[in-house]
């Protein structure tokens, strides 16, 4: 129960108190109309308190599946493990050249048969890449 819900009880409780404690019913009539209408704000206010904690449910919802997302995405992102580090076009291992973004295992052997290379876009002069697939992965590697 949040505090608003707390709080309104708190003020339903306490405005029933002191009717029937500060005016005394005329009648059986009375009092029975003062205990349903104060049933009634209790049934509003415990209305709007599970609006709230639906609306806060929802949005929890949506926050662990954003952090969710986002784990699933660093688990299948193909970057290399060792992030930052350029990946040697003439030395690099099949596993790791097949680790680039758009880089099949297929492509990679290609890859590593017309080794040796004097610059990384000699990928795309030999007609293993287009510019396309070479501008996908031109950061993460390098040619030494």
């Amino acid at each position: 129960m949040n505090s608003k819900t707390q709080c309104s009880l708190l003020v339903i409780a306490t405005l029933t108190g002191l009717l029937a404690g500060c005016n005394p019913p005329a009648s059986d009539q009375h009092l029975q109309e003062q205990a349903a209408q104060a049933t009634e704000q209790a049934k509003q206010g415990s209305k709007q308190a599970l609006a709230d904690a639906q609306v806060a449910a929802a949005n929890a919802e949506r926050a662990v599946n954003d952090v969710a997302a986002g784990v699933k995405q660093g688990i299948d992102n193909k970057t290399p493990a060792t992030a930052g580090a350029r990946l040697d076009l003439n030395s690099a291992s099949q596993g790791d050249l097949a680790s680039l973004p758009g880089i099949s295992s297929d492509k990679a052997s290609q890859i590593i048969n017309h080794r040796p290379y004097t610059s990384s876009h000699d990928l795309v002069k030999a007609g293993i890449l287009t510019e396309h697939q070479f501008e996908n992965i031109a950061g993460q590697v390098t040619v030494r």
